[in-house]
């Protein structure tokens, strides 16, 4: 069942089941709800058809079926229908329990050990507070080897002709059919894809990760006099940015922690993922803002 949160001016929908997904995330306004995420069904069954999931404890892909850790290799089953490589976890993928319950702030909780080195527990919090929703997540490790781990948020947002987006990043992955990263190259100015400024989104597909970010976003939508503040604490320095092409209604800015398929690079750490031991946690919060649209 959907657990609903509002505070006068955001609403909240959230399903404990599904991932622990957001439903819908709304503006409260004198002519209806105004939808902030792209709006999903509280009768829906599938996490990619709502507004905001967590990723856990990996965001993206991982390639060759698994990989290789303090010189044990661990194998990794395709979990999504059409992908041929593991992706996103299994936090999105997975029942989350009531933990709390009030009328601004939802706690979640949930325990894996789903496929060996990953065994953790997660804490997923939404909270409304004035014009902002944060979410916050923590996941503990408590298996006996080391492990490790990234964090995401996978939120979709409405796409119109006149969305823009300033999120400022030094450089950008290009990657291959699989979408996997295969070349970095630095953003110059005027570079089609460098959202220094903002910008429109390409016209065509774009699926591709972007490192040097500061953490901090605005997502603008004029013709709708309403724009999102996105803030990450501490700051992330990457983010993936995904969408079909002009025509789809919506696109995914998805904040995390490390690089796609960063378990395979030579140096993984310096990917972003973070080996944890038995007990020791990793904390991520997310905060979406509104504000108003600038022209």
């Amino acid at each position: 069942m959907a657990i609903r949160l509002d505070n006068g001016r955001l609403q909240l929908v959230v399903a404990p089941e599904l991932g622990g997904c957001v439903v819908r995330f709304d503006a409260l306004t004198a002519a209806g709800p105004l939808p902030l995420f792209r709006p999903g069904s509280e009768a829906g069954h599938d996490p990619n058809k709502m507004g905001l999931y967590p990723l856990l404890p990996w965001s993206n892909r991982i390639s060759g079926g698994g990989f290789d850790w303090r010189g044990r290799h661990y194998s990794l089953a395709a979990n999504l229908a059409g992908e041929s490589l593991p992706i996103h976890g299994d936090g999105w993928q997975r029942p989350w329990q009531v933990e709390h319950q009030g009328q601004t702030e939802l706690r979640l909780g949930l325990c894996s050990s789903w496929q060996p080195p990953f065994d953790y527990r997660a804490v997923l919090t939404y909270r409304l507070e004035e014009g902002s929703l944060t979410v916050e997540l923590m996941l503990t490790h408590l298996g006996d080897i080391p492990a490790p781990y990234g964090l995401g948020l996978h939120p979709w947002f409405p796409r119109s002709a006149n969305v823009r987006l300033e999120a400022p990043a030094d450089g950008v992955w290009e990657v291959d059919v699989a979408q996997l990263p295969t070349r970095w190259h630095r953003l110059e100015a005027g570079d089609p894809w460098s959202y220094s400024t903002a910008a429109s989104l390409p016209a065509g597909r774009i699926d591709n990760l972007f490192t040097g970010w500061n953490g901090q976003a605005l997502l603008n939508w004029p013709e709708r006099g309403i724009a999102l503040d996105v803030t990450t604490l501490p700051n992330l320095s990457r983010y993936l940015l995904f969408s079909p092409g002009e025509d789809a209604d919506f696109f995914c800015f998805e904040p995390v922690s490390h690089d796609v398929d960063a378990h395979h690079f030579p140096d993984p750490m310096a990917h972003g993922l973070v080996e944890l031991q038995r007990g020791q946690s990793l904390r991520q919060q997310w905060c979406f803002c509104l504000a108003e649209a600038t022209r």
